[in-house]
């Protein structure tokens, strides 16, 4: 039984639990929430003197000051919500302040300032910078004007007062120091519980953090050893193909033969570029088509020096358009180094990859040789280009002279 009112007391002085998203914003519900409480003691008291020594008036202000803690405490505690409640009580505490100033004349307003510090602190800790400046501004402008106007008043009311009433200023100005002790301290102590919660969540966060981080350099080291793998296997399949084409001895199944390898070879080059790169889902398309550019030369064995010209706006693409891009390059350079350039001294050919200003992106590939007709409309080749410009929902449109040129205009490359 004995238990009993201490455990109420108990629960009445600690808050109840409400999450907040911000630490800070739950140590100011916290604050909010005890100095409630304290002022609602305080003022009962402040309220009951002021009465005694200073008339009804006086007495009143801090009663509707008691009733306006009351309310919001009561508020605070039901709703968990404190913003809309302290800022209705911080400015009822200002209004009165103002009132009490300049409402009551007959009377010293000795302690009314602390007052005024205490609700500008209050203020400032529960509402902002913003609210707590203008309550700041309220009160220095008020307080600054009453003196000027009524100090020898005030002078004169001071000398005036009884024993009595000098116990009771002392009284309030030691509750007023009081209040402001104990708003610093809770100010102190929850900004330390919000501090101590941020730490454990960061520290919740950094351990999230590092599994995630191992998790994803095991999956970035996998996928290495995935492109790795096709790249070998890619290899492998490149290799058996150049050894079946050495029992051929027809010129046309050996040609054949070699546009199937450098296919291969340009998608394993892919693999070998992702694989080095350190964005696994991206690859340096100047460096690839380089790359890409060497090998074919090497693999048709051209007689003459082809001067290779490559430019591209946009440094690095992911895996979805690049693997299309590389084999419509592959069959347009192969059909250069074939058909292009019969016994000519200064070839050249150029590549050029922009994107445009409407998310556009425009392919061109031209050479100064002179092309042969296709024996066939329907060539293999061909039929590739198409359906890879398909593919990625672009158009296509060839020229031949005065040079021979293909421009492609693919949208949203980089999606």
């Amino acid at each position: 039984m004995l238990r009993n009112p201490f455990t109420k007391i108990s629960g009445l002085i600690h808050p109840p639990k409400v999450r907040y998203e911000d630490f800070y914003e739950e140590a100011a519900y916290i604050l909010a929430y005890r100095m409630c409480l304290f002022l609602v003691i305080t003022l009962a008291v402040l309220g009951s003197m002021l009465f005694i020594y200073y008339g009804p008036l006086t007495g009143f202000m801090c009663f509707v000051g008691f009733i306006s803690v009351v309310i919001s405490f009561w508020r605070i505690r039901k709703t968990g919500k404190y913003k809309k409640i302290s800022m209705l009580f911080n400015l009822t505490g200002a209004a009165l302040c103002q009132a009490t100033l300049f409402g009551i004349k007959e009377q010293p307003h000795i302690i009314d300032g602390i007052w005024m510090i205490i609700n500008i602190l209050f203020t400032f800790m529960t509402l902002g910078r913003k609210w707590g400046t203008f309550i700041f501004l309220l009160h220095a402008i008020s307080l600054s004007t009453f003196y000027l106007f009524f100090l020898n008043d005030q002078v004169m009311l001071m000398r005036s007062l009884s024993q009595e009433q000098l116990f009771s200023v002392a009284v309030n100005v030691f509750l007023c120091f009081l209040i402001i002790f104990y708003l610093s301290w809770q100010n102190i102590k929850t900004n330390q519980h919000a501090q101590h919660q941020l730490k454990e969540a960061k520290e919740v966060l950094q351990n999230h953090f590092d599994i995630i981080h191992k998790q994803n350099e095991e999956k970035t080291m996998m996928l290495k050893e995935i492109h790795h793998r096709v790249k070998n296997n890619l290899q492998v399949i490149t290799s058996l193909l150049r050894l079946q084409s050495r029992e051929l001895e027809n010129e046309e199944a050996i040609s054949k033969f070699r546009d199937t390898t450098n296919r291969v070879i340009a998608m394993s080059m892919i693999h070998e570029k992702m694989y080095q790169s350190e964005e696994l889902s991206k690859i340096n398309l100047e460096e690839y088509f380089s790359s890409l550019s060497d090998d074919l030369l090497s693999s048709y064995q051209v007689g003459f020096p082809i001067e290779i010209t490559i430019q591209c706006s946009i440094e690095t693409l992911g895996m979805r358009p690049i693997v299309p891009l590389a084999l419509i390059f592959n069959e347009l350079f192969s059909n250069s180094l074939k058909y292009a350039f019969t016994d000519q001294q200064s070839a050249s050919i150029e590549i050029e990859l922009i994107k445009q200003d409407n998310d556009l992106f425009t392919l061109t590939y031209k050479d100064n040789g002179t092309w042969k007709t296709p024996i066939r409309p329907d060539s293999f080749g061909l039929e590739l280009i198409n359906a890879l410009t398909e593919q990625l929902e672009g158009k296509m449109e060839f020229h031949h002279e005065p040079e021979t040129k293909y421009i492609f205009d693919f949208p949203n490359l980089e999606l």
